[in-house]
């Protein structure tokens, strides 16, 4: 179900715009958090979404490979408290959608895109 584009080495959040909404995590230095995807796999999956973990660890559900200066790049844009984990959603259109201390809340982030007009559009489509 993820994109990814064929041939390339590496994607950017730009080239995922208009096909994934992206939730990108900031964990705090020396926090190394374990993730569960699999419960949340299928209402990822219904909401077109990439997870990157941006730390000391990479992790993500995305076959998509990223480069490492890119990665530091969105940290240092997406992540200006500096010893603080952050969380940000970015939407389809590739504008920030929250922007949120702590760890990623997903029933938030799912309530939060099932509210969001386009997603609205995707789920009137399904039926």
């Amino acid at each position: 179900m993820f994109f990814t584009l064929e041939g390339k080495e590496t994607v950017t959040l730009e080239e995922l715009r208009w096909k994934n909404r992206i939730v990108l995590f900031f964990p705090a230095e020396n926090q190394n958090p374990k993730f569960a995807i699999k419960p949340i796999e299928k209402g990822m999956n219904e909401r077109k979404i990439i997870f990157l973990s941006i730390g000391e660890q990479f992790i993500t559900n995305s076959k998509a490979s990223f480069d490492q200066n890119y990665l530091k790049g969105l940290q240092e844009k997406y992540s200006p408290a500096k010893g603080k984990s952050n969380w940000v959603l970015i939407g389809l259109d590739g504008g920030v959608k929250l922007q949120v201390e702590g760890k990623p809340d997903w029933d938030y982030i799912f309530k939060t895109i099932d509210s969001m007009p386009m997603r609205q559009s995707e789920i009137r489509k399904s039926l």
